[in-house]
């Protein structure tokens, strides 16, 4: 699954793919849509990521998220808090990940994309939290793999337009490339 078409352009039909949406909402009706007409054994999200400046990954990296969190600027800046019964933080399937064979890395996922940078996780996504989600609801096994495509902060989207397809490349590469595919 891939948030976008672009994404999964190196693919081509080697695999079956699923468009998911872009965002978190559209990301968990497209991949719970997905997972019912698909009834996949494992899913895997291949996408793109900002780095955080302090973040072990360099541009062009490719990786695998360990551990994805919801992320809230309102709930950072004490303005809000997250409700007692919703799940904020998600861990993907180990087996899954050490199959893939990349560096693990915390994401976190914001509703829009952030401006600057932040502390606690590596890369930033913003449609893991919603596919992971919607995997296991579904109990299905799930790992998301991202090339990192730019760092957070005011020039990232320049630099993300600049290296997206190219991040994106690589992902599908790492995941054709994976003995435990």
């Amino acid at each position: 699954m891939a948030a976008w078409a672009p994404e999964l352009e190196s693919l081509g039909r080697r695999l079956p793919t699923r468009i998911v949406g872009v965002g978190l909402v559209e990301a968990a009706a497209g991949a719970a849509r997905a997972l019912a007409e698909m009834r996949p054994t494992a899913v895997v999200l291949i996408g793109t990521a900002g780095r955080f400046s302090s973040a072990k990954p360099q541009l062009g990296d490719v990786v695998v998220a360990r551990r994805i969190h919801l992320a809230s600027s309102a709930v950072k800046r004490g303005d809000a808090y997250w409700p007692a019964p919703l799940p904020t933080t998600l861990e993907t399937d180990a087996r899954l990940r050490r199959g893939l064979r990349l560096p693990s890395v915390d994401v976190r996922c914001p509703l829009a994309i952030s401006k600057r940078a932040s502390r606690g996780t590596d890369v930033e996504n913003l449609e893991a939290f919603a596919v992971g989600r919607a995997a296991a609801a579904a109990r299905i096994p799930f790992a998301c793999v991202l090339g990192v495509a730019n760092d957070v902060g005011p020039g990232g989207h320049r630099q993300w337009k600049t290296h997206a397809a190219d991040a994106a490349a690589a992902a599908c590469e790492a995941v054709l490339r994976a003995p435990s595919r």
